[in-house]
């Protein structure tokens, strides 16, 4: 049988996110993620969080009430997103770029509002 997983994360389990997933079992087969940061102040992600989530197809670190700030710090950037990733949302991504190995062949929706992209990617990506 097979298990598709959706992590819904809630205050009570952001603690998780400030480590890197790859501790994590089963973490090969998380597609999604959707993290609502409303009632965080800060979070500190390291550069490889989403390095052994192969499958992760839907991406999502937003703020369900307007006004309020949450700042994802990623102080060794980050250097893995799926290449499964077909819906990337994430209000106030914190760099100035994504990671350069990312290859968005398959991304259909980018939201970054908020974020501090100055462009996409460093390099050429071929789709």
């Amino acid at each position: 049988m097979q298990c598709n997983m959706v992590v819904l994360v809630s205050l009570k389990s952001y603690l998780k996110l400030c480590f890197s997933f790859t501790g994590f079992q089963g973490t090969g087969k998380v597609e999604g993620i959707f993290l609502d940061v409303t009632k965080i102040r800060e979070i500190e992600l390291t550069s490889t969080a989403l390095e052994r989530m192969y499958k992760l197809r839907l991406l999502k670190i937003y703020n369900s009430e307007a006004g309020v700030k949450c700042r994802v710090h990623l102080p060794r950037g980050l250097e893995y997103l799926s290449e499964e990733l077909r819906y990337l949302h994430w209000d106030g991504y914190p760099l100035t770029s994504l990671p350069s190995k990312f290859c968005p062949q398959n991304l259909v929706e980018l939201s970054l509002s908020s974020s501090k992209v100055k462009q996409l990617w460093r390099g050429q990506q071929v789709f």
